[in-house]
């Protein structure tokens, strides 16, 4: 605006410079490393991100009040004529003082007023001077006396910008071997000491004597690490940095909690995820799907399925139920969705060992929560035992201890009922409808079982290698499905039930394709029809 004064935008305000122009420099690798370095000391990466915007937004004040090439105003401070003076409550604005004069008022003693100009087309203005008394601004910087009128303070930078600014910090910090890091948490690497190469054996025996997971305290005792029968947070984190860096040792421990165990006694699936599941997050357009469509992305339990694509869902139940889908019926698993992973305890950093709870014996076992890969393993006996076809519904219920989860199905007395089952024929799957004795409930919709699974096995393998599109495997499948049904029709369950028996698909996927295809026509309840005339 014409006529006002002259303003300056600060960096550190905008949350574009977090996001886009942020960087680690060599400067601030040096202050971080000094810091340290003074209070010897374990830093977290939250710690460190905030100390970085502090020192930012301390830098950029000095820079700040240097190119304003004035003093920044404070009641309590002397001033001359003559002299320049920045105002934090007026933006930073920058004015000269033309005029002093004494000030009376009948509650104080002496001060001053003193005329600023800021503009030579504006008028001057009156503020006080040498007013040594209570007011706003006669304390702290410049950052404090503008937290409110404009500025943002560093705390509340980093809040908004947290992710952002820890990636950015966290990216650069790993890329210097001077520091050592474990989890979140950072020291300087040669002032970690070294552990004799017999301390991990120990630790190594206690683990394998304990058969369970080991806290990191224990850990510390075991190796004799422990200062003056104490476990200090320095050794702990020696104990923790040395063991992970170890091969032989992984932490298998909940948020805030790490716990060691033996690589060699974790099955393969605690680190590797089971080839059924493996699958990608396509992206796609929900603009064609109705409300119908909709509803079922939520329902079946597919951990493939976007989150967005999600609508919000209440964490505090004590007891959920899903459905078992092919995928994990076949991997002994359960997908970890915006419904099931606040049953579980996760880590962000780890595989987290957990028990099951049998709801039908009481009798525990143990599960691997993966959030690599949003899943959870260590169910296949279990499914096995019980005879649990696809499609049965599941529930899942919560415990006093955050690290056990009880597990349970609706049995009812086994009966033989008529079933879809699945053929591997040469390159194809067909599909029959069989008797076959099921002593729980399920949906009878997602329901398939398989005839001759070695020979579905290499049907899928052959899918897999020359990565059949989703759409080929649905105008194959379609008409061996329509053929089970009076209306020719197949539900959008069922249709993702098979394709999944061959290749591991999302619903939104399929649904994706069944909306967008002419060739597929969509009649009601979720049910669609085929016309191969329009295939091509």
């Amino acid at each position: 605006m014409k006529g006002s004064p002259i303003l300056k935008q600060r960096r550190t305000q905008s949350p574009t410079y977090w996001q886009e122009l942020f960087q680690v420099s060599s400067s601030d690798i040096e202050f971080i490393t000094n810091r340290i370095l003074e209070e010897n000391r374990i830093f977290s990466l939250d710690e460190i991100g905030l100390l970085l915007v502090r020192h930012y937004c301390a830098v950029e004040e000095q820079e700040f009040i240097t190119l304003q090439d004035g003093h920044l105003y404070q009641p309590k401070e002397h001033f001359e004529v003559g002299e320049k003076v920045m105002f934090a409550q007026m933006g930073f604005a920058a004015g000269k003082v033309t005029a002093v004069r004494p000030g009376k008022h009948p509650h104080y003693d002496k001060f001053s007023v003193m005329q600023v100009t800021f503009n030579e087309s504006l008028p001057p203005r009156e503020f006080v001077a040498d007013f040594d008394y209570d007011h706003a601004l006669n304390s702290g910087s410049a950052l404090a006396l503008t937290d409110g009128l404009g500025v943002l303070p560093p705390e509340t930078i980093y809040e908004t910008q947290r992710e952002t600014i820890r990636a950015t910090i966290k990216k650069n910090l790993d890329a210097h071997k001077e520091f050592i890091r474990f989890q979140d948490n950072y020291f300087l690497r040669d002032l970690l000491p070294d552990i004799q190469e017999g301390l991990f054996n120990i630790a190594d025996a206690a683990i394998d004597i304990a058969g369970r997971p080991l806290p990191v305290d224990q850990m510390v005792e075991q190796m004799g690490l422990s200062e003056n029968g104490h476990v200090t947070e320095m050794s702990r984190f020696l104990v923790n940095c040395r063991l992970a860096a170890d091969s032989r040792f992984d932490d298998v421990g909940p948020k805030g909690q790490v716990l060691w165990y033996l690589d060699r006694l974790q099955p393969p699936e605690a680190t590797a995820q089971p080839i059924r599941l493996q699958g990608k997050i396509i992206s796609y357009k929900t603009d064609s799907f109705d409300s119908g469509l909709q509803g079922l992305l939520a329902q079946i339990d597919d951990e493939l399925t976007p989150i967005v694509e999600i609508a919000t869902i209440d964490t505090t139940f004590k007891t959920i139920s899903l459905t078992l889908t092919h995928p994990h019926w076949r991997s002994g698993t359960l997908p970890l969705t915006p419904k099931t992973q606040a049953f579980f305890p996760i880590s962000y950093y780890n595989p987290v060992l957990f028990e099951f709870i049998d709801g039908r014996t009481g009798n525990s076992f143990p599960g691997w929560v993966v959030l690599q890969y949003n899943y959870v393993f260590g169910l296949e006996k279990w499914y096995r035992r019980n005879v649990l076809p696809v499609g049965t519904y599941l529930h899942l219920k919560r415990t006093n201890n955050p690290t056990q989860v009880v597990i349970d199905y609706e049995a009812v007395r086994s009966q033989r009922d008529w079933v879809r089952q699945a053929t591997a024929d040469g390159s194809r799957l067909t599909f029959r409808m069989n008797q076959e004795a099921i002593g729980c409930k399920y949906d009878e919709l997602m329901m398939i079982s398989e005839a001759n699974p070695d020979k579905i096995d290499t049907l899928w393998q052959k899918i897999r290698d020359q990565k059949t599109p989703v759409f080929d495997l649905l105008c194959s499948m379609f008409p061996e499905l329509s053929k089970l049904s009076p209306q020719s029709t197949v539900h959008v369950k069922t249709l993702y039930t098979a394709v999944n028996i061959l290749r591991r698909t999302s619903p939104g996927e399929i649904f994706h394709e069944l909306t967008t295809q002419p060739c597929f026509l969509g009649m009601e309840h979720g049910y669609w029809s085929y016309n191969p005339k329009l295939k091509d």
